[in-house]
């Protein structure tokens, strides 16, 4: 794929080579109607750790992913409510999308930015592999 077919696919807002990777922001249209179009788009992270900006782009599962995104979504959420005591139930915005070269993601993470919690900043994630297939173990983070 072409960084122009990329970038148009997913609503680029910016784009970031790094020695460590490459980044870009993605504005999409958020699942709820809001009355003011400016509010109704949602910004997401994505992170391509340790690849190069030609690997990215050779990646075979952009498009895919962008069609199945919201059903992927929805699954991961409904995953981490799973885990969550029914007493502590949150609402979850998607913010990121998450791949790394390591394999510490299987093939990408859905990643949920929750807050502030007592061990830090808390990020929810959970992992698919390359059939698009959500894994059962739900990753915390802190920063």
């Amino acid at each position: 794929m072409r960084k122009s077919e990329l970038m148009t696919l997913w609503n680029v807002e910016s784009w970031s080579k790094e020695p460590y990777g490459v980044y870009f922001v993605s504005r999409r249209l958020g699942t709820n109607c809001l009355e003011n179009e400016g509010q109704a788009f949602q910004k997401l992270n994505i992170s391509c750790t340790n690849y190069t900006e030609a690997e990215v782009l050779s990646l075979p599962m952009w498009e895919q992913l962008y069609v199945e995104l919201d059903e992927l979504d929805q699954l991961a959420q409904e995953l981490i409510q799973q885990k969550i005591p029914q007493e502590e139930s949150i609402v979850l915005t998607l913010t990121d999308i998450m791949l790394d070269k390591s394999g510490c993601y299987d093939a990408f993470a859905l990643g949920y930015d929750v807050g502030k919690s007592p061990a830090g900043h808390l990020y929810i994630l959970v992992s698919f592999d390359e059939n698009f297939t959500a894994q059962q173990d739900v990753i915390y983070e802190t920063l």
